[in-house]
């Protein structure tokens, strides 16, 4: 308790004696810096005004040679004060007169003797001063002797610095004899005003020291009307304030505690040591470590984090944010591996925790297991780029990849790339004769073969329901050919089994080059010519896509389409079919029952053509709008005549109509003479025009709507885009994409799939339909998942709408 005030004092009294020392010290620094450099700077002016005199008077001496007068003439400037020699010198260093005075003899047996002579500077010979030295015991220095411009030799002086030092000395003791009055009188006055100051401050400090310990019952003197007075109020009302900040703040980490306990994430706490010295009940059970062990130990210890892919271990995001002082995400694919050995991938952040002067004093992690979230994410990702049935590339792949190879065609053209596309032959019986199940089947052991096929030579895609497509990147069109024939080869020889009966089919395949100055669009279109071409040259066979002259008769034969689509819409050879949509909340016959509309085309020979044979040279040659106005009046006009029975009748409107401007208006006609009715019409839009064309999407379901016309939207979930687009479109149904349906009962993801939209459906009070259910299983989990609406082979095959209600 002594040692404190005696220290204050002591530091006060050293403080002042240290000032008073450092001021008097740079005081008489700099007097003897400033007389040392004063004196020195008067003995070297002085020594040049000796030797320019010396050599000024010694000119006539030196013509006439005469010794005698120049001995006289160096005695005489000798006798100076201060003066250690003189010396004259001819041009070739013999010295010619020398005084010296430092043994105060005459140094005669010096004359005649040579020295070495300084160099003349070549710029300015008559000014060559020469310093021999010029330190702080003498000054020597040399100057020549000229007449005209002749040199007569060098006079030479050496002036000796003794009486300088002599004087510095003098000044140096003055000054330090000063300083140390200087300190002891302010040593005297700190002790002073220490002894007087200090007795009331003793008693602060020892009760702040007392309230250190922990004591809290303490009254300070508060008497006086001084500033220790004030501090002692001051010092009583933060007491006060203390008592009761410290009873909040129990209470508040008791609440942090619980709810850190309670709270689901994993949070783990460090100091700025990378220390832990916190860990709730969900981050032990992550780590696997009791708090109780981890408490204590380095962060490193207890997280050992890793790349997944590298498996390379991976800095800490606390102590990454100890050192960036900035908040810290873990990076993607991090893993964690526990105390027990097991993998985990974990979302994480990671922030400072700073203190009220800026200082980090820790940082706090929170995270928690995100395996499952990181198999899905995985899972969708690949979804998102594979199609589902065969897992092959899907067509968002394929277009990617073929921009890449147009790119890399284009920066040089010297680069050989093609594009195959290969259509099914005789696929569509398999599916009508047993169901598509069956046809799924047949798509995955196609999709196997060409797999193999194509492995380390080109990039394969599912693009349409039979369709795939290989892009083959540095091959020319002769490997192309013989790399489709191996494909065609191996189709038409493999033979596929399905309730005792066996189907065969073959392939036609089209061929088109990859050129950097074409278009994806081009590339792609020109690819399906060659692919028509095979199947109108007799199916199972290869086409390439000429680029020459004969390429427009190709181009015509492919052109035919368009004119056997027109006949058949002149004669109206477009039969409607349509497909029963089952509510399956209700228990069926009821009087009033839903349809899809479908459409099939009759040829001149009577033989009924599918949609996926006519509708893509419909769409290439910008027909679909005649298509869907001829389709729209007949559904029309068979929900007049049979209204009494339909509740709901929905027709297709297809990507290429719904930007015309002339379609809507020929609609909104035909809806504007069918407003009794128009209330059981939902118009199916597929997700990927709704996506593609949302402007003209929005602006056609708002005047749909306004006629009072119900709105779908077809194949929902194929594009992930749309979850966060569907509160954009004003739907009342939408239509579930048949690829999760169909393996909804053996698929995980498929049915958290369904059942994601059926919640946000639900939520935004949209009905969902199921497409493609074909038995009873994933009709009964459609029921219990809460889908409204299905339909499928199961329930209902497509008929002619001539036969429904006869």
């Amino acid at each position: 308790m002594k040692l404190i005030p005696k220290s204050i004092k002591n530091k006060l009294i050293l403080s002042i004696a240290l000032i008073h020392a450092l001021l008097m010290t740079l005081f008489v620094f700099d007097l003897v810096q400033r007389q040392q450099e004063f004196l020195t700077q008067e003995s070297q002016m002085a020594a040049q005004g000796i030797v320019k005199t010396l050599a000024a008077n010694s000119i006539p001496w030196m013509l006439s040679n005469d010794l005698a007068g120049l001995e006289e003439l160096a005695t005489a400037q000798a006798n100076q004060a201060n003066i250690n020699f003189v010396m004259l010198v001819n041009n070739h260093g013999k010295i010619l007169a020398y005084h010296n005075n430092i043994d105060n003899q005459h140094h005669s047996e010096n004359i005649g003797k040579y020295i070495e002579l300084p160099k003349l500077n070549p710029f300015n010979p008559q000014r060559s001063e020469h310093y021999y030295f010029n330190d702080r015991n003498a000054i020597d220095v040399a100057i020549p002797v000229w007449k005209d411009q002749s040199q007569l030799g060098w006079a030479r002086v050496q002036l000796s610095r003794t009486n300088t030092s002599q004087s510095i000395k003098v000044i140096t003791k003055e000054g330090l004899f000063y300083t140390a009055f200087a300190i002891i009188l302010g040593s005297l006055l700190a002790w002073y005003m220490g002894f007087n100051l200090t007795s009331r401050i003793y008693k602060l400090i020892d009760n702040t020291r007392r309230i250190r310990q922990g004591e809290r019952k303490i009254e300070f003197p508060t008497h006086g009307k001084d500033e220790l007075a004030d501090l002692a109020r001051n010092f009583q009302s933060m007491l006060a304030q203390l008592n009761q900040n410290e009873e909040d703040l129990y209470e508040e980490k008791e609440r942090a505690e619980i709810t850190l306990r309670s709270i689901g994430d994993a949070v783990v706490v460090i100091d700025n040591q990378s220390i832990i010295t916190y860990m709730n009940p969900a981050a032990e059970q992550i780590t696997a470590w009791d708090h109780y062990l981890a408490t204590g130990k380095p962060i490193n210890e207890v997280m050992q984090l890793f790349n997944e892919g590298t498996k390379k271990p991976l800095e800490n995001p606390g102590t990454r944010a100890l050192r960036t002082a900035q908040v810290i995400g873990l990076s993607k694919n991090t893993i964690l591996i526990n105390r027990l050995g097991d993998t985990i991938s974990l979302v994480d952040s990671a922030a400072p925790i700073i203190d009220r002067d800026g200082n980090i004093i820790g940082a706090i992690m929170v995270f928690r297991d995100a395996t499952e979230e990181h198999s899905l994410q995985q899972r969708l990702s690949w979804q998102a780029t594979h199609d589902t049935l065969t897992e092959l590339h899907n067509r968002t792949a394929f277009e990617t990849e073929l921009e890449r190879l147009i790119k890399i065609s284009a920066e040089n053209p010297q680069h050989n790339s093609c594009l195959v596309y290969l259509d099914l032959d005789q696929f569509k019986v398999v599916n009508d004769t047993v169901g598509h199940t069956a046809g799924d089947v047949l798509l995955r052991q196609i999709s196997n073969m060409l797999s193999h096929l194509t492995e380390d030579f080109g990039f394969l895609s599912r693009i349409g329901g039979d369709e795939f497509a290989i892009l083959l990147n540095d091959h020319d069109l002769e490997e192309a050919l013989a790399f489709a024939e191996k494909l065609r080869h191996s189709i038409s020889q493999h033979r596929f089994y399905w309730e005792n009966k066996r189907f065969q089919v073959g392939s036609s395949i089209g061929i088109a080059q990859i050129h950097g100055n074409l278009s994806k669009a081009l590339i792609l279109s020109r690819a399906d010519i060659a692919c028509y071409l095979a199947k109108d040259k007799g199916r199972d066979r290869i086409e390439a896509y000429q680029e020459d002259d004969q390429s427009r008769q190709q181009d015509q034969n492919i052109i035919d389409w368009v004119g056997r689509i027109r006949y058949a819409l002149d004669e109206n050879r477009f039969l409607l079919f349509a497909q029963q949509i089952i509510d399956l909340n209700r228990n069926g016959n009821e009087p009033l029952q839903r349809f899809e509309i479908l459409v099939r085309m009759k040829d001149q020979d009577s033989q009924i053509i599918t949609p996926n044979q006519f509708l893509p040279a419909a769409e290439r040659f910008d027909l679909m709008r005649d298509l869907d106005l001829y389709i729209t009046k007949r559904a029309i006009r068979w929900l007049k005549a049979h209204s009494d029975k339909i509740e709901l009748l929905n027709i297709n409107i297809s990507g290429q109509s719904l930007g015309q401007e002339q379609f809507t208006r020929n609609l909104l006609e035909l809806l504007d003479n069918n407003l009794e009715n128009n209330h059981k019409i939902c118009f199916e839009i597929t997700e990927t025009v709704a996506i593609n064309q949302m402007s003209h999407t929005i602006d056609f379901l708002n005047k749909i709507k306004s006629y009072g016309c119900k709105l779908a939207l077809d194949d929902f979930g194929s594009g992930f885009a749309t979850f966060s687009w569907l509160k954009n479109l004003p739907v009342d149904f939408v239509k579930i994409d048949g690829d999760f349906i169909k393996d909804v009962l053996n698929d995980p993801v498929d049915a958290v799939m369904v059942q994601t939209i059926r919640d946000i459906s639900e939520l935004m009070q949209i009905s969902s339909i199921a497409e493609f259910v074909e038995n009873q299983e994933t009709a009964n989990w459609l029921k219990e998942v809460g889908i409204h609406y299905a339909q499928g082979y199961y329930f209902d095959h497509p008929r002619p709408i001539i036969e429904i209600f006869d």
